[in-house]
């Protein structure tokens, strides 16, 4: 399977050393940053393109036009869709993009992509799965049933079990954000003060409570 990946943190970096380490896989790097892709020549095994990953250029010498795959983890929700339109109009069977803003989801499919990762859910090994057609996240589902998924910070909920934590109707706790890493909300877990929540929730006024909840007057 060839697959390009658009973006080389640690996401990117991570999910081509995973996808690498199975032979019928072509691996392909698209990153901006020229020091990062001297670095990445000598680490991963994938062909490092240095350039922009809109650019029909660079797209010509990855060969998009016969990728089976198109990943676009740029730290830019415009660059990802972007990416997404022009791996869809190249023909490219499964797009995944890796989106900030909720709100975006929609037309992003609508441009191209066949999956949208979230990124305070987004792992490597997520991402493979999806490429490998083991499972499809669909968050734009989601929104257009009126449900948000934001991530907010820990608040009052800091220095206490998440079971301990009393938040409002209309709220669901999903994920624990620590750092780069992240977990499933489980009540025994021990929010501390950096943490952030990922918290779905079904309505602006939902989301305004939950607000006040974790940051009283």
């Amino acid at each position: 399977m060839r697959i390009i990946i658009v973006g080389a943190g640690r996401i990117g970096v991570e999910l081509a050393r995973m996808l690498a380490h199975h032979e019928a896989n072509e691996i392909v790097i698209i990153e901006l940053e020229e020091s990062r892709c001297q670095e990445l020549s000598t680490k991963v095994d994938a062909l490092v393109l240095q350039g922009d990953g809109t650019h029909p250029e660079i797209l010509r010498k990855a060969n998009l036009d016969e990728a089976d795959a198109l990943v676009a983890v740029t730290g830019v929700d415009a660059i990802n869709t972007v990416i997404a339109m022009l791996g869809h109009r190249a023909g490219v069977g499964r797009i995944v993009a890796r989106l900030d803003e909720p709100g975006l989801h929609l037309a992003c499919q609508e441009a191209g992509a066949t999956d949208i990762i979230a990124p305070s859910l987004a792992s490597a090994a997520q991402i493979a799965s999806v490429l490998y057609g083991f499972h499809r996240l669909d968050f734009a589902r989601v929104t257009r049933s009126g449900l948000r998924l934001v991530e907010l910070g820990a608040g009052a909920a800091a220095g206490r079990k998440l079971s301990e934590t009393v938040f409002p109707d209309g709220v669901l706790v999903v994920a624990i954000v620590r750092g780069e890493e992240s977990s499933l909300a489980r009540g025994e877990i021990k929010v501390a003060a950096d943490d952030g929540l990922l918290i779905l929730v079904e309505s602006d006024e939902a989301l305004h409570r939950v607000k006040e909840a974790l940051n009283p007057p």
